[in-house]
């Protein structure tokens, strides 16, 4: 899934480079419209990147809530057998 999220955000930024290459014409200096494009797709790519960052590190917080949550369930079956075993015995 991460992969999936850097390629889609590479996907993002090179179409908004393009984009801004193709409507900006070949000229020496760049003027304010062309400026503010740039500033703009600057500040959608570093959005994209931090949006991916702060996903990964939920996905990585969830990974090991889950881990701990398995780690739990185990330990709970096997009191669980425990006291069944406990049961059976006392009943005998």
């Amino acid at each position: 899934m991460t992969k999936f999220m850097k390629s889609v955000s590479t996907f993002v930024l090179l179409a908004f480079m393009l984009g801004t290459l193709a409507f900006t014409g070949c000229t020496k200096y760049a003027n304010n419209d062309q400026l503010q494009v740039l500033d703009e797709t600057k500040t959608a790519a570093l959005a994209a990147e931090k949006k991916v960052k702060d996903l990964e590190t939920q996905k990585a917080n969830l990974v090991k809530d889950r881990n701990a949550k398995k780690a739990e369930l185990k330990s709970v079956k096997a009191e669980k057998e425990k006291v069944k075993e406990r049961l059976s015995n006392w009943n005998e």
